[in-house]
């Protein structure tokens, strides 16, 4: 079938919007009408050659849409059905899923990390025939999709799906790091570092956790009132102060909590001098490969501060994914207060750019 989708054919340039063929489903695999996508700096970081994936391609991995046809051997997943897309699949079966650390699933990640189907090839072709690559094996900034069955989650029925869209990849990154990873307390004191679509959702997270003191910080003033809104109590603009401020703003001991959500080593390094004793830092943000931090041994020490990272919110998608749904449909999580714009398709540079210059908490596209 024909379809339409953003596709990236060289590095730091504009996607352009094609006519692709897509081919049927093969065994264990799903074709899905996209219904709604997210704009996620995680795509971007394919455009920028960060993430070192091979081109063409084309980008998206937040994405959620309606299931219209499953090839031979689909089981789990019915025609009509609602699907959130998850780019972190796991198998229930290796080491660290039998452990519950199923974010560390490696089973998948060798064919799908590529962009490929888990047979080796892509279901996508372009009008000279050449096979286009899909991200994540997903390949969601598109108007269909054939992906394996394995990552599609069904969702409840009354999930708006650029909200499920959301939840496949920001909001279950934030609201896990906290509530998973972190375990963020009652009446703490919390910073974060990024008012992007993760940051917001960490604010949004450490508001059900019961945090009573939320800091964000980002170079954009424009973000002060999106973090606001999602439960931010002080916004610090990043500058030279930065820390100063923190401690201003925690009576001089620093913060209880402090998350790294921009993926930056100069935030990173911040972390921990941000935090009171025995505070915890957590890295959220995706870091450049083989980048390193530098850590005051003596501050650790002394302090008994803690640094750790957490992948995908630390989260089991297959039961976090329901359970951020139903709390957003309980109005326990204000997660539709992320989206601050809605997309066409063809608007996808645009909203890529306001993306970039913080304009915007997160962009959907919706069709």
């Amino acid at each position: 079938m024909k379809i339409t989708a953003a596709v990236l054919r060289e590095l730091n340039k504009p996607l352009s919007v094609e006519e692709l063929n897509l081919s049927d489903p093969k065994s264990n695999e799903v074709l899905v009408k996209i219904d709604a996508f997210g704009i996620c700096h995680s795509d971007y970081h394919v455009v920028t050659g960060l993430a070192k994936q091979e081109l063409p391609v084309v980008l998206g991995h937040e994405g959620a849409g309606t299931v219209l046809e499953i090839g031979d051997g689909v089981t789990d997943v019915e025609v009509g059905q609602n699907v959130l897309l998850n780019w972190f699949p796991y198998c229930k079966q290796c080491p660290q899923c039998l452990v519950g650390n199923t974010n560390h699933c490696k089973t998948y990640m060798e064919m799908l990390g590529q962009g490929k189907m888990l047979d080796g090839t892509t279901r996508l072709t372009d009008s000279n025939n050449k096979p286009i690559l899909q991200l994540s094996g997903l390949a969601c900034w598109s108007t269909h999709v054939v992906v394996p069955d394995i990552v599609c989650t069904k969702m409840p029925e009354e999930t708006p799906p650029e909200i499920a869209a959301l939840i496949g990849c920001a909001v279950t990154t934030g609201v896990g790091a906290v509530l998973n990873q972190a375990s963020v307390h009652e009446g703490s004191s919390v910073v974060v570092y990024g008012a992007g679509g993760v940051g917001l959702s960490i604010i949004m997270g450490c508001v059900f956790a019961g945090a009573e003191k939320i800091i964000a910080v980002d170079r954009s003033e424009a973000k002060e009132t999106m973090a606001r809104s999602m439960g931010a109590t002080h916004f610090i603009k990043a500058g030279k102060d930065m820390l100063g401020n923190v401690k201003e703003l925690t009576d001089g001991l620093g913060a209880d909590y402090a998350f790294d959500a921009v993926g930056n080593i100069d935030v990173a390094e911040m972390l921990l001098p941000s935090l009171r004793e025995r505070g915890l830092a957590l890295l959220v943000g995706v870091p450049p490969t083989d980048s390193k931090i530098r850590v005051d041994a003596t501050d650790v020490f002394r302090q008994e501060k803690r640094l750790t990272g957490t992948i995908y919110g630390s989260a089991d998608t297959g039961a976090d994914f329901e359970r951020f749904a139903r709390m957003y449909l309980s109005g326990l999580l204000p997660i539709d207060k992320l989206i601050s714009k809605h997309y066409k398709i063809d608007e996808i540079n645009q909203a890529c750019e306001e993306m970039l210059n913080g304009s915007i908490a997160r962009g959907v596209v919706i069709f």
